[in-house]
């Protein structure tokens, strides 16, 4: 019994230690840190004069019902052009940045190549000696004429002469997807130097090369963009796919070009769902093509889809305190008495907005204007304690 002792008294003196060590004063200061949330309004007699609070219950309003889409500006892949040159060379000039206009037709840089100049030389050598085989063959065919000649020699010639048409015919298209002036070339011009033009109008989006670098034939010069095609390529989430389709109107916002929401058409919907967001692609166009051209490829732009109509309950927009997404409105609970109600937001049409109910109203006599007055009363003091 002695040797338990020691242990029971251990024991309490820690109760003892730790009774000792709470501090009355630290509780009763954390709930002094709790605030009480205020949501309650009382408007004086004569406020009550002066602000008209009207009162009544929600509306029921037929809305455009709408689908969230997120995107960017793009171009067709027909409208992305990867210039190259087909012959191996350096690059002697080249004047081009990202982002500069360039018209069809342009000399985008100049390329000087030696397997260039041999080209050209072969396609020479080869016409001249195209004329030597064709009077050659003219020959054997008057001596064929009068029994004099050999047929195995005029078949001979001909299939050297065939052979050598084929070639100058091979030679002359290479040159053609170079660049050369055939007509000058026939004429005896030899030039050094491969032009490489621009197919299309548009902005360069890339360069890759630089004066004095070797370039390949497989060899990316530059990327240009031709902005005659730009369109939206937006991202449909799975659960929203089944609702849009082609020819809805779509709703962009681009405080930059315009105060109010840009209209387009959607012009083709994706029949597949893509990667790990699990979305379609939506393509769509503008209705005002002069402001889509002011668009940026690349872009990203955030727009709404019109998919159809439904019936909600709404508010007049002067009863509604908007809060980021969200908004507040206000409930009367007794004479003079108002309460504050979180809620969420929905579609905003005609002066009405949406109104997306997270809990039950605690009266069904909601304020439907100057909602904004008793926000500022209650945010000035005037609450309920």
């Amino acid at each position: 019994m002695n040797k338990k002792a020691p242990i029971y008294i251990t024991l309490l003196s820690s109760l003892l230690l730790w009774n000792c060590s709470k501090d009355p004063k630290s509780e009763t200061a954390t709930e002094a840190t709790t605030e009480k949330v205020v949501d309650i309004v009382h408007v004086s007699e004569a406020q009550a004069k002066n602000v008209q609070l009207p009162v009544g219950d929600f509306e029921q309003t037929i809305v455009g019902e709408e689908v969230t889409a997120n995107g960017k500006v793009e171009v067709p892949p027909q409208q992305m052009i990867s210039v190259s040159v087909p012959i191996a060379g350096f690059v002697k000039r080249i004047d081009l940045l990202p982002g500069t206009p360039v018209r069809k037709g342009q000399v985008l840089a100049v390329v000087q190549s030696m397997e260039y100049v041999q080209l050209q030389q072969e396609y020479l050598q080869a016409l001249s000696k195209q004329k030597f085989q064709e009077q050659d063959l003219s020959r054997q065919e008057t001596l064929n004429q009068e029994n004099v000649g050999s047929k195995k020699k005029l078949q001979q010639i001909d299939a050297e002469y065939q052979t050598g048409k084929a070639m100058i015919n091979g030679l002359e298209e290479k040159l053609k997807l170079i660049g050369c002036n055939i007509a000058k070339l026939k004429a005896g011009t030899i030039t050094p130097s491969i032009n490489v033009i621009s197919p299309i109008n548009g902005v360069t989006k890339m360069v890759y090369v630089n004066i004095g670098k070797n370039i390949a034939p497989t060899d990316v010069m530059m990327e240009l963009v031709s902005r005659e095609h730009m369109h939206l390529e937006l991202n449909v989430f799975e659960k929203d796919a089944n609702k849009v389709q082609v020819g809805q109107t779509l709703l962009l916002e681009n405080p930059r070009l315009a105060n109010k929401p840009l209209t387009g058409k959607v012009i083709l919907v994706g029949q597949t769902i893509e990667g790990p967001t699990k979305a379609i692609l939506v393509h769509g166009h503008l209705d005002n093509e002069v402001l889509e051209q002011k668009l940026v490829v690349g872009q990203y732009v955030n727009t709404k889809i019109l998919t159809g109509k439904k019936a909600v309950q709404t508010l007049p927009e002067d009863a509604v305190v908007r809060r980021g997404e969200g908004g507040l409105i206000f409930v009367k609970l007794k004479t003079n008495s108002y309460q504050q109600i979180p809620v969420k937001l929905g579609i905003t049409e005609n002066g009405m907005v949406e109104i997306i109910l997270e809990k039950t109203l605690p009266s069904k006599e909601i304020v439907k204007a100057n909602a904004s007055v008793l926000q500022a009363m209650l945010a000035g003091g005037e609450g309920e304690e």
